[in-house]
């Protein structure tokens, strides 16, 4: 993954979206120097992320319309395994088959991290 402020920015509008939905609570206004880095960064890659699933379709039409930023959505029906593989096969690639956002299942992310394929 290589585009930090707009993986964090896509984070921080889930994380917005479920407060305004009354689930939790965050801050309403992301930051302006981070939606800059994200508009400089230009566009999003996300794999496996299902418009019917956890209200992704929503959630990547609300973010292009809000951010003006492109979001370029990769195998939305793709499993955690194809998501693990696609980074594997990405690593060093800055271009637009390189995933910035996965959905991985909690089998998945501990080993993920721990073979350095995932960002804090």
């Amino acid at each position: 993954m290589n585009r930090t402020a707009l993986a964090r920015l896509l984070s921080m509008s889930a994380v917005a979206g479920v407060a305004a939905a009354g689930v939790g609570s965050a801050s309403a206004a992301p930051l302006d120097a981070l939606i800059a880095a994200a508009k400089q960064e230009g566009q999003l890659t996300v794999i496996a992320l299902p418009h019917d699933w956890c209200n992704y379709g929503q959630l990547v039409a609300g973010f292009q319309k809000k951010y003006g930023i492109k979001i370029n959505e990769l195998n939305p029906d793709a499993g955690s395994g194809d998501e693990i593989e696609a980074i594997k096969a990405n690593k060093g690639n800055k271009g637009p088959q390189a995933p910035d956002v996965i959905d991985v299942g909690l089998s998945f992310g501990p080993s993920a991290k721990a073979a350095g394929l995932l960002q804090p």
